[in-house]
């Protein structure tokens, strides 16, 4: 029998639930993945992917295997997978979202076809029909699927082992990578965007190898300062992992199994890391939701924002995108965003908060953009993030959900080093006139500084649109 291990986002060999249990079963293997260029996240996606992939490949014939790639229309290259290599069984790890959930219907259709044995294994830290309501009921609202989380965090099982021995996958011809992926990921921007996911010895830091370097990292450096420090945009308080996460470089099992047994060495704070295990718990909640609300990639949670007023204005949605909108805390993230294909968690509620509440731009048109320009583009927490923001998703109070990008400017980056690092044509000014320079006009002209030449006039009124969209959602309350 030979058993197929069919990669999705799940690139690593540790706590790998299908290759687990097939090495056990001593089968013949074959690991493939299959890249269809019509089923990707985006174009910041595959470029990482394309490096995650070589990576695996390389962990995979260190242990005496190969890896499979294939390119083209998926559902052929599933069916001429199963013909050419005799496959009898294929596990692979079960995703939400689109292209996912594409891709596993197909193969559930062409392994009917075959009458191919298809087991799918999860990756969650637990399966989602196990939390629950005391009536049965599904979660809506983050604190208490998070309260109920909790009490449930100790039958989730350890992570699996890494196999030693994949001379079962053995191919008799290497497989290259995807020419698709070689070329997106041999694109100038994408060289650029990568170069900032470089060691001091300029190596690309991706693969699993790269992931748990990462983890501990911050576990040894940052963890203990997290709570206090994750806010502020210009510091190193993060852990950057939800790139390693997308791509299954490392499981959330794995995560929270260390980070469990990290709370008995006194050398780490208690109450930090579960700060952190609180904030990996958005993961699995965003993953929940789609799950039961698949509809939520494409509709709002609420049904009362179908009908919301949203404005139509491309030049406004543009401006957004290329960080030039004359809020520098806005700017600075989307060019964190274009320059890196990342961006801080707090920078991303804000630049959300500016698109849909003071420009009053659908949430749709900013979750497209994440979806192609984050190396981190998760469906789940695409879809989630930008409703949780907008004010028409899962939430106790959305409404009013609407940040301020100076005050929060003021409070998370006093001294604009966040600001200067992504808007260089702010550098020369006093931290005190790079939150809101079209307040300081008159002081700016000493250092040389025009606004509207030096640096974009603010694209609306701040308090204006702030009222407007009160307004809106108050109106919108009344719809059913």
């Amino acid at each position: 029998m030979t058993h197929l291990i069919w990669l999705q986002r799940d690139l690593r060999l540790a706590d790998h639930a299908p290759l687990f249990k097939a090495i056990q079963r001593q089968q013949k293997l074959v690991i493939a993945y299959i890249h269809d260029p019509k089923l990707t996240l985006g174009e910041a996606n595959s470029a990482w992917l394309a490096h995650s992939l070589v990576s695996l490949q390389k962990s995979i014939e260190a242990k005496g295997g190969d890896l499979l790639m294939l390119e083209g229309d998926f559902e052929s290259c599933f069916e001429c997978l199963l013909k050419e290599h005799s496959i009898q069984q294929v596990s692979y790890h079960y995703e939400v979202g689109k292209p996912f959930q594409v891709q596993q219907n197909l193969a559930l259709n062409v392994c009917k076809k075959f009458k191919v044995s298809l087991q799918p294994f999860d990756q969650a830290w637990l399966p989602v029909d196990q939390v629950l309501s005391q009536k049965g009921g599904t979660y809506s609202v983050f604190t208490p699927f998070y309260k109920k989380l909790l009490t449930l965090l100790n039958q989730v099982a350890l992570p699996l082992n890494e196999p030693q021995d994949l001379s079962a996958c053995k191919l008799t011809q290497p497989s290259p990578l995807p020419a698709d992926l070689i070329t997106i990921s041999q694109q100038p921007w994408a060289k650029q965007m990568l170069s900032h996911w470089q060691s001091d010895k300029g190596e690309l830091t991706i693969g699993e190898d790269a992931a748990l370097k990462r983890f501990n990292d911050f576990l040894q450096q940052d963890c203990n300062d997290y709570p206090d420090a994750r806010d502020f945009p210009a510091q190193p308080s993060t852990s950057r992992l939800s790139t390693h996460l997308q791509f299954g470089e490392l499981s959330m099992r794995q995560l929270l199994y260390r980070l469990q047994a990290a709370k008995s060495n006194p050398e780490y704070q208690v109450h930090a890391l579960d700060v952190f295990i609180r904030q990996l718990s958005w993961r699995e909640f965003g993953r929940y939701l789609l799950n039961f609300h698949p509809q939520l990639e494409n509709e709002p949670f609420q049904a009362k924002f179908a009908q919301f007023p949203w404005d139509n204005r491309p030049d406004l949605i543009a401006l957004w995108q290329h960080g030039q909108t004359g809020f520098p805390i806005i700017d600075a993230g989307m060019r964190e965003l274009w320059h890196t294909g990342w961006m801080h968690n707090r920078v991303r509620m804000l630049v959300a908060s500016w698109l849909t509440k003071n420009a009053n731009q659908s949430w749709q048109h900013g979750q497209a953009w994440f979806a192609n320009t984050l190396i981190d583009s998760d469906p789940a927490n695409n879809a989630m993030g930008w409703q949780w923001v907008a004010g028409c998703g899962v939430d106790a109070a959305p409404y009013y959900r609407l940040f301020n990008p100076v005050v929060q400017s003021e409070k998370f980056d006093a001294d604009a080093q966040y600001i200067k690092q992504w808007v260089p044509e702010l550098k020369a000014l006093p931290a005190r006139y790079c939150h809101a320079p079209w307040l300081h006009r008159d002081s700016l002209a000493q250092y040389g500084f025009k606004l509207g030449e030096n640096y974009p006039k603010p694209s609306l009124d701040l308090q204006l649109s702030r009222a407007q969209h009160l307004q809106r959602v108050e109106t919108n309350k009344n719809y059913t």
